[in-house]
């Protein structure tokens, strides 16, 4: 019963996660520079989003699983697709990267969320359903989500869900930034392994594998753009921070 209720809370918190990621790019001030109908034309587009994201989260009862899994990928795409940032100076993806990337997360969330993924041993338990530990995995959630959060707002308008490099991209090497290379994608990866915790299935264990392969090679294509704009500032912070786990103390 404990076990139910935390999985259902941090459902919701995922949701209240996702939602406030996207919003912070999409209603972020508008360029002074910016004309009069292609900001009306930004606030419609923005409207359209707001809607449809309010008509899943209050039908998520009665559209089956599948299909819901499959809407939230579309709104998804549909809210990646308006912050992406212009100017942008190199990027380091080819053009479908962005796509399977959203398929990882779509997969990833079904395997923590959908029942019907727990097949065989992947509906098995790996922790012989202990409270203790659902609850443990429920405040790695909300440490994990808050060092994400923590990351992105030290990031500012530098952070795109694409791979690449701003005009006038800066390298950011305060707050989490100046122990670990990564925050964003370590805050989410302990998020995920504490909701695999409340799920307290193997199912639960593959989706935080899926994710840390998908995070792996993504932050790799990062640092080689990194490298070749920064070149010996980024090799000297990458010696005294972390990939993934913070690093405390340089490595000079």
């Amino acid at each position: 019963m404990i076990r139910a209720e935390l999985l259902r809370t941090v459902a919701y918190i995922w949701v209240a996660f996702g939602a406030y990621w996207m919003g912070a790019s999409l209603f972020k001030r508008a360029p002074e520079t910016e004309s009069e109908k292609n900001r009306y034309g930004r606030w419609a587009r923005i409207a359209c989003l707001v809607v449809t994201f309010v008509l899943l989260f209050l039908e998520r009862r009665t559209i089956p699983p599948v299909l819901l899994i499959f809407l939230c990928l579309v709104w998804a795409a549909a809210a990646l697709y308006f912050v992406t940032p212009a100017g942008s100076a190199r990027s380091g993806e080819f053009p479908l990267y962005r796509a399977l990337r959203l398929l990882v997360l779509a997969a990833v969330f079904a395997l923590l969320f959908w029942n019907r993924t727990g097949v065989g041993w992947l509906g098995t338990s790996f922790t012989h359903s202990s409270v203790a530990l659902a609850i443990t995995g429920f405040v790695l959630t909300l440490a994990g989500l808050a060092l994400a959060l923590w990351a992105r707002i030290y990031l500012g308008n530098y952070w795109s869900d694409k791979v690449v490099l701003r005009a006038n991209h800066q390298l950011i090497r305060t707050g989490p930034y100046a122990c670990m290379r990564h925050p964003i994608y370590s805050g989410v990866l302990l998020a995920v392994a504490g909701t695999a915790l409340v799920v307290d299935q193997w199912r639960g264990v593959l989706a935080f594998a899926i994710l840390l392969v998908n995070y792996s090679i993504k932050a790799r294509r990062e640092e080689r753009i990194l490298a070749d704009a920064f070149s010996d500032r980024f090799d000297e912070h990458k010696r005294n921070t972390g990939f993934l786990l913070p690093r405390f103390g340089s490595r000079n």
